[in-house]
């Protein structure tokens, strides 16, 4: 088995003449070929309502599959990069799944078709906005599906992903990678035949496959489709990246391998740069090292990259890294033929230390409110332990199983005109989103749990946890006591955070989460009855799953990092902002908010010949925010002048100093 040769179709010839299609009369289903962005084709499979429809039965769902038959693999390995889906506007039973298939056979015959399945069934849930991804057997042609892993993971649009599928006898590994970062799979699913022992076909043929599925003799599962690119398929994975990563499927691609920091590093030391080899896995096509690119937070930082080695293979390093300073980061790659490719990712280099220091000020999301505006301004570390132990539960100044006011109250008596803590959907706690605040109907999870679905009902397969803070280590050394967060989110709702700042510090806020659907957050201080103040919106980004954590730095309406300054005890909220329940529902884990000291802006200046005239950026305007002071040349007899900055400031002083104003600010 180990001597098979690789499958491999970039599809840029245009033909399929050596795939084998499910074009049996009665499933209609066309194979074409589409543009793709590096200037080559795709390969787009589209299935329709089969021609004996009207009877009701999954052997009856709309299918394309295309399979290469030129191998038969027991152990297994297919991928393929999935470049586009369906656009049209389904509803949530449409139920199209696309994929790999594995250990296929019997494509073209309607009630013995049977395979292995890495599959996204990507409109799954409410109206075709949420979905899952699916390791499944199809038996009989459909007639039976047997699960080994399934999970609430929804695929982005606009986004593109290579899917990776492997299998060793029984047990089945899928993978998804944004094609923006091959280094690192956003999602990884690890399941068997438990459910339904021996079922699953051991061996087959490799391929693609787009499926209208009609779970439970569903009738209007009439279509699907689904375009791939640069397939591969072998008896074992690759060898020529290193794990975690993947080859990218075009081979000769550039591609950024080695990297560190890796994708979502917390805490990483800035000592240590950044460094990855710029490579096309060839030794024949070489990297253009002269386009090499690498952006920090949009900065272009090229010119400092040094770079050594062969040119098919180039070491590339940066030692430029801030401390305390959140990053995201694209590294953009050339090769001879002006083939480009992108790579980004995120990551920071805040330090544990400086969190927790008199700098910084941290809030944790699970320490909301309670009993009605009840608030600790420094509270004790509490909460249980992964084997259900409590620590400092009751303890005094600690929120675990405080008991806060819902603003949901559908009726039930609250004292008069009360201070609510909280607004959820729900209206009472939920066993196994109460971890930490047993008795609100807010979700509180220690880390953040990942599900698989099968026959028997919903069962947890893993959890994600965060880096474990040195405040939990402190209390319980074992490690035990972990980082908790907010989850079960729906859009709408909100929490109440009451504590006390010093006037005197104006910060940068940042929300660590893990987003597994594309959402936005507001941050707003509360004033008294219905007076709010936004101070800005943390925009979180699909991840496909909570277990990808990361910073999203609050922005004010321009886009730019918005400045808080708080002084004295004041109540701020956080607010799930979507106005759609269903692209949101679920989706999101908040774990704390970090109030760090704001990385100084400089002010804009503006001037106009006319106290009440047109005002004009002075964009000659030399700003010192050392010094507190703007240098701008005079210009005319009189001049005004207004200063444009994200908070407020005073004009304490203005002079002439040559030919130049010098205006000084506080």
């Amino acid at each position: 088995m180990a001597n098979l040769q690789a499958q491999t179709d970039n599809f840029n010839s245009g033909s399929d003449a050596v795939w084998q299609k499910s074009t049996t009369a009665g499933y209609p289903a066309t194979f074409s070929f589409v543009p793709d962005v590096l200037g080559g084709q795709a390969y787009r499979l589209q299935a329709e309502t089969p021609l004996d429809y009207a009877t009701a039965g999954q052997v009856n769902d709309a299918r394309a599959i295309a399979v290469r038959t030129d191998q038969t693999y027991t152990s297994f390995y297919v991928a393929a990069d999935l470049v586009g889906w369906d656009t049209r506007a389904y509803d949530s039973t449409n139920n199209a799944v696309i994929g790999l298939i594995a250990r296929a056979s019997n494509i073209t015959t309607t009630n013995e078709l049977q395979g292995l399945m890495l599959l996204t069934h990507w409109n799954q849930y409410d109206n075709a906005q949420r979905g899952t991804a699916q390791i499944y057997a199809i038996l009989q042609g459909g007639a039976f599906l047997v699960p080994a892993c399934q999970g609430n993971f929804t695929i982005e649009r606009g986004h593109s992903y290579r899917m990776v599928f492997a299998g060793t006898n029984n047990v089945l590994v899928g993978k998804f990678y944004d094609l923006t970062d091959l280094t690192h799979p956003l999602l990884t699913l690890i399941g068997d035949d438990t459910y339904a022992p021996g079922f699953f076909p051991a061996s087959g043929y490799s391929g693609l496959i787009a499926l209208g599925y009609r779970g439970g003799g569903d009738i209007n599962a009439t279509s699907a489709d689904a375009t791939f690119d640069n397939f591969v398929a072998s008896a074992v994975p690759p060898t020529s990246v290193v794990g975690p990563g993947t080859p990218h499927g075009l081979v000769g691609t550039p591609q950024v391998v080695n990297r560190l920091p890796v994708s979502y590093a917390n805490f990483y030391a800035p000592a240590g740069g950044i460094t990855f080899n710029a490579t096309t896995l060839t030794t024949t096509n070489p990297i253009d090292t002269s386009s090499i690119r690498l952006y920090l937070n949009d900065v272009n930082c090229s010119s400092a990259l040094t770079v050594s080695g062969q040119a098919t293979n180039a070491s590339v390093s940066y030692s430029g890294l801030a401390s305390n300073t959140v990053y995201e980061a694209r590294i953009e790659l050339q090769d001879a033929l002006g083939h480009k490719t992108t790579n980004t990712w995120t990551f920071d280099t805040f330090t544990d230390a400086y969190l927790a220091s008199a700098v910084a000020k941290i809030i944790e999301c699970e320490e909301y409110d309670f009993s009605g505006g009840q608030y600790f301004n420094n509270p004790t570390v509490s909460g249980y332990t992964t084997n259900s132990t409590p620590v400092n539960v009751g303890s005094p100044n600690t929120y675990a199983d405080q008991v806060g006011v819902n603003a949901n109250t559908n009726g039930v008596a609250v004292p008069a005109d009360p201070p609510y803590d909280f607004f959820d959907n729900d209206k009472s706690a939920r066993t196994g989103d109460n971890e930490f605040r047993a008795y609100d109907p807010i979700g509180t999870q220690n880390g953040s749990a990942e599900y698989q679905y099968a026959f028997n009902g919903e069962l947890p397969t893993w959890r994600g946890f965060d880096n474990l803070r040195q405040k939990y280590l402190t209390v319980q050394p074992d490690g035990s006591l972990v980082e908790s967060g907010v989850e079960r989110t729906e859009a709408g709702e909100w929490l109440n955070y009451t504590r006390g700042f010093d006037g005197s510090k104006s910060y940068n806020v940042y929300l660590r989460h893990g987003c597994a659907l594309t959402q936005s957050i507001s941050l707003d201080q509360i004033g008294a009855g219905p007076t709010t103040n936004n101070l800005g919106t943390f925009s979180c980004v699909n991840a496909l799953t909570r277990s990808n954590f990361r910073y999203a730095p609050l922005r004010d309406s321009a886009g730019n990092l918005a400045v808080v300054n708080l002084t004295g005890v004041n109540t701020i909220r956080l607010t799930l902002a979507s106005t759609n329940n269903a692209v949101v529902k679920q989706g999101m884990w908040m774990n704390y908010l970090a109030f760090v000291p704001a990385v100084p802006v400089a002010p804009k200046l503006y001037s106009s010949a006319t106290v009440n005239g047109a005002y004009a950026e002075e964009t000659g305007a030399v700003v010192n925010t050392t010094s507190k002071t703007i240098t701008v040349p005079l210009s005319g007899a009189t001049r005004f002048y207004r200063v444009a900055f994200t908070s407020q400031l005073t004009i304490s002083g203005l002079t002439i100093s040559g030919s130049n104003v010098v205006l000084t600010y506080q």
